[in-house]
């Protein structure tokens, strides 16, 4: 039966374990939600290091110091590998649910917004219809195996305290962000040309009509209009977010690969969904 001396020496290589974990807890789908409660997060999060933590390998590192000097740092810098996981599945619901707002104040939709819980901001109806779509996507597509699967691999590729933020990760981040600006602009472009048609239309009948009322007449078409070619355009919708979804764990696993020793420099960039590139 192991000592108290030798638990104790495994202490440092779990809070390593723990830290990378508790980083998808922050940023990621679904994790990072707040209709989740926080002590249910706490337990998981740690439910999920106990079961990770035999089959990471740590008996193969370097020993731990318990020093709280060495440590810390540590510990920061494995909450930014997860992290890092975390945001770049997240970038394209992000670019569903910035889609959605674009239409939803086009169309008039963003006078009344509404709070979120799945993200802690507020949106309009549109946009989390949208984002609940991308994120069953995201399920269905295998998002979050993929995402256990990137962070496990993880420990096998680097070191705890080896991690060092170089411009890979951030030529990843960046050309995600870029990745899901472009979803949201193809998403809602439809939408948004419309909506620019019937702007000018009305224009030109409010000038040869002057007594009609804008307001009664203008913002019930525009909405008619917006959810009609919402509704005709849903099939390439569908196809762009699962398009812009698989190209995103194929990012990440790209970044994933470039944590080893002897990964190319160019390796992560190679697997940006097209707007990213």
């Amino acid at each position: 039966m192991p000592d108290l001396q030798s638990i104790l020496s495994l202490v440092p290589a779990f809070a390593v374990v723990l830290a990378r974990l508790t980083g998808l807890f922050l940023f990621s789908p679904l994790l990072s939600s707040t209709m989740m409660p926080r002590r249910f997060k706490a337990m998981l999060v740690l439910f999920l290091a106990f079961c990770v933590f035999p089959i990471v390998g740590a008996d193969r590192w370097e020993p731990i110091p318990l020093d709280f000097t060495v440590l810390g740092p540590m510990v920061a810098m494995e909450l930014l590998i997860g992290v890092a996981i975390g945001i770049i599945m997240l970038t394209p619901l992000w670019g569903v649910q910035l889609a959605g707002t674009f239409m939803g104040q086009q169309m008039g939709l963003s006078l009344a917004p509404i709070y979120n819980p799945a993200t802690d901001i507020e949106g309009d109806t549109l946009g989390q219809l949208l984002f609940l779509m991308a994120l069953s996507l995201f399920i269905v597509l295998g998002g979050v195996e993929a995402m256990w699967d990137g962070v496990v691999r993880s420990f096998s590729l680097v070191a705890p305290g080896a991690f060092r933020a170089d411009d890979t990760l951030l030529r990843t981040l960046a050309g995600m962000l870029a990745s899901g600006f472009h979803l949201a602009m193809r998403v809602s472009m439809p939408v948004m040309a419309i909506v620019l048609v019937e702007t000018v239309a009305v224009g030109f009948i409010t000038k040869t009509l002057p007594t009609l009322n804008i307001m009664s007449f203008g913002f019930p078409v525009r909405i008619l209009l917006g959810f009609a070619v919402l509704a005709a355009a849903m099939a390439g919708v569908h196809g762009a977010i699962a398009a812009d979804t698989s190209g995103t764990m194929e990012a990440l696993q790209g970044w994933i690969d470039t944590l080893g020793p002897e990964a190319a420099p160019d390796h992560a960039s190679a697997h940006l969904p097209p707007g990213g590139r």
